[in-house]
């Protein structure tokens, strides 16, 4: 529909483009204590899962699967750290339509 007046949602000048939204969401990553909560939710959640997933094998003595250890401890710490980002993103948004029109 050439004769469509509203822009596309890719040109709304409210929404950040790509590149612009990725340094928002590192800066959202690395503030705030972000890092730190993610942290211990890392360990506490990592801990646990690995002893589940590797508990056997510790107590067989037998060789630990390093990657494994390190990936159980790091998807915590992604997911903890990007549900902190999607919650920054979310109360920016609310307070943008909050905001009055100009």
């Amino acid at each position: 529909m050439a004769d469509d007046p509203t822009p596309p949602r890719s040109a709304d000048p409210r929404r950040p483009r790509p590149v612009l939204r990725a340094r928002l969401a590192w800066r959202y990553a690395i503030s705030d204590g972000v890092p730190a909560r993610s942290l211990r939710v890392a360990l506490v959640v990592g801990t646990a899962l690995n002893v589940i997933n590797q508990g056997d094998v510790l107590i067989a003595g037998r060789s630990i699967d390093w990657l494994k250890l390190a990936l159980t401890f790091a998807m915590p710490y992604v997911v903890s750290t990007y549900g902190a980002v999607a919650v920054r993103f979310s109360l920016a948004r609310a307070a943008d339509r909050a905001r009055p029109q100009r």
